[in-house]
């Protein structure tokens, strides 16, 4: 199974404001807009690190079929990485 982390070069900050996250990249200067469910995905892999999809969709209280994309969009901003 894939395991998943944040990039260590992407040097990421997130803002939480009710269901939304605001993230910015640093290596990239982008600043993104996320979903709730996105932005607790980011929020999980930076508090307790490297997670395959399953731990990570337990502890973001979504089912697999969901975080599949929600990571496949991620990754596509560099914002996470398959290890």
């Amino acid at each position: 199974m894939a395991r998943w982390s944040i990039p260590q070069r992407a040097d990421l900050r997130w803002y939480r404001w009710d269901d939304e996250y605001v993230i910015h990249h640093g290596l990239s200067n982008d600043t993104h807009r996320l979903s709730g469910d996105a932005g607790r995905v980011i929020e999980a892999l930076q508090l307790h690190g490297m997670q395959d999809a399953f731990a990570l969709a337990g502890q973001c209280g979504l089912d697999g079929e969901a975080l599949e994309p929600i990571l496949s969009a991620l990754a596509d901003l560099d914002l996470v990485a398959r290890c």
